[in-house]
């Protein structure tokens, strides 16, 4: 997935959201950053390719388990380990 195509679906985000405070953009700013790295790093060793749709469903599966403690089930492995990376670095959270 183009580093373009990352950042057009973060900012429909930003966009869906409106005004939002700087904490929430550095949160943001974090969730690019990580997801480019992860993508890269997955390309690099699996050649296997992030989508933007699986990115969305990471982020849907993000914000459910800030919600509720818990990964979702039945996640695809890339998406699972993508929500977790998530967690892990911006939250401190392990799952």
């Amino acid at each position: 997935m183009p580093q373009d195509d990352l950042r057009r679906f973060f900012g429909e985000l930003l966009f869906e959201q409106g005004e939002i405070s700087s904490e929430s953009m550095a949160v943001l700013g974090k969730l690019i950053r990580l997801t480019i790295d992860y993508r890269d790093k997955l390309k690099s060793e699996t050649g296997e390719i992030l989508t933007v749709q699986e990115t969305k469903k990471a982020t849907i599966a993000y914000v459910a388990a800030l919600r509720d403690g818990v990964i979702p089930e039945g996640l695809d492995e890339k998406i699972r380990n993508l929500v977790r990376l998530w967690l892990k670095e911006i939250n401190k959270k392990f799952y």
